[in-house]
C-alpha cells in the first residue's frame, strides 16, 4: 500500500502490516450486522462473502505478497446492468480478494450476468513512481484501476484518474463499454489519493453529494451541469481527529461514504449529524448506523456492501 502514502516515512506505513486487533473485528462485526439487518428491514436481499485466509502467501513471477481482507466487495467489483467487472486492482495483496465472493458471482452467472474479469496487471515495481507527488504515484503502464475509481450515473460512468485508477484503465473500459451504450467521462485533479466514492455522491436523478474540500463549482465534473449540488464539508470526524501518531488509511470524509437503498433513502453513519441533517432538508431519509472503525478499514457503507442486482432499467441522467 505504500504507493498510496507515498509522503508518509516507510515505518508508519509499515505498522499498518499485520493482523487487526481482535476486539476492533469484534466491533467491525457488530456494526456490519447491524447494517445487514437494516438492509433486510428495507427489503434489500443480503448475501455475505466466504471466508478466505487472507494471511496466506502467494506469489507472481514478479513479487510476493499476503492478502488484505474482504471488508470492501466494492473496490475490487464493477456491476453494470447484466454485467460484473472484475477490475484489475493496483494492490498486489488484493490480487486473489474475489474468490470471497465467487460462488456469489457463478450463481450470476447462472441467472446470466455476464462475468468479464480485465486483463490481470502485472504489477512490477516499476508501476509506482514517487518521484513527483504531486501526480498520482501509479504510472500509465498497463490498464489498473479499483472499481471506486468509477461513479456510475446511470448510462454516464465518471471514471478517476488517481493512485489507484490510471489512464490506460479508462481506456480499456472506455473500449469496453462505450459499444455497450455506456458513455465515459475522463476526471483528473479532483482528488489522487485513491476511491472516489467518499467525493462525488449522486443521490438521486438530479441530486449530487459533493465533498466540498475536493469539489467545488470551479472544478465539478461537466456531467453535473444540470443537477443541484449539495457542497458539504462538516464531517464529524474533522471535530475529532485522532492522534498524529497512528496513521488510518482512510480519511476524515469517510463519513461520506454512504449507502443509497432508494432515491430517498440511504445508510449513513449515525455520528454525522450534520450531513444526516442536510440529507433530511432534501427529503431523503436517513437510517443511522454504526461504522466505528470505517477508517481503520478504509471502508464506510457503500464499500462495505455491493449491489448485485438492483431493480429498474438503465437510464439516461445526464443527457
Amino acid at each position: 500500500m505504500s504507493f498510496s502514502y507515498a509522503s508518509q516515512p516507510i515505518d508508519r506505513v509499515s505498522a499498518l502490516e499485520g493482523p487487526i486487533p481482535q476486539a476492533i473485528i469484534e466491533e467491525a462485526n457488530e456494526d456490519i450486522e447491524a447494517l445487514a439487518e437494516a438492509l433486510c428491514q428495507a427489503g434489500v436481499n443480503v448475501r455475505r462473502p466466504t471466508s478466505i485466509d487472507t494471511a496466506a502467501e502467494f506469489s507472481t513471477p514478479e513479487w510476493r505478497s499476503t492478502g488484505w481482507y474482504t471488508w470492501c466487495p466494492r473496490d475490487l467489483l464493477l456491476p453494470l446492468d447484466n454485467l460484473m467487472i472484475e477490475v484489475p486492482s493496483p494492490m498486489r495483496a488484493r490480487y486473489f480478494e474475489t474468490r470471497a465472493y465467487h460462488d456469489v458471482m457463478l450463481e450470476a452467472v447462472a441467472d446470466g450476468v455476464q462475468w468479464i474479469a480485465a486483463p490481470k496487471p502485472i504489477l512490477t515495481d516499476e508501476s509506482y513512481s514517487f518521484e513527483d507527488l504531486s501526480q498520482p504515484t501509479l504510472r500509465n503502464l498497463e490498464p489498473v484501476f479499483d472499481a471506486p475509481n468509477v461513479v456510475r450515473i446511470g448510462r454516464d460512468l465518471l471514471y478517476q484518474v488517481s493512485n489507484s485508477g490510471n489512464r490506460l484503465g479508462f481506456q480499456w473500459l472506455k473500449a469496453l463499454l462505450e459499444p455497450r451504450g455506456y458513455r465515459i467521462h475522463l476526471a483528473e485533479h479532483l482528488y489522487s489519493f485513491a476511491h472516489f466514492d467518499s467525493t462525488i455522491i449522486p443521490l438521486r436523478p438530479g441530486l449530487v453529494l459533493l465533498n466540498a474540500s475536493r469539489v467545488t463549482p470551479q472544478n465539478c465534473p461537466a456531467i453535473f451541469a444540470n443537477w443541484d449540488k449539495i457542497f458539504f464539508e462538516d464531517m464529524a470526524d474533522l471535530m475529532h481527529p485522532p492522534s498524529d501518531e497512528v496513521l488510518l488509511p482512510c480519511s476524515p470524509y469517510i463519513g461520506l461514504n454512504l449507502l443509497s437503498i432508494s432515491p430517498d433513502l440511504v445508510c449513513v453513519d449515525r455520528k454525522e449529524t450534520a450531513l444526516i441533517r442536510e440529507l433530511e432538508r432534501h427529503r431523503i431519509t436517513c437510517i443511522p448506523l454504526p461504522m466505528r472503525h470505517a477508517r481503520l478499514l478504509s471502508g464506510g457503507f457503500h464499500c462495505a456492501t455491493l449491489d448485485l442486482h438492483r431493480e429498474g432499467s438503465l437510464e439516461d441522467y445526464c443527457s
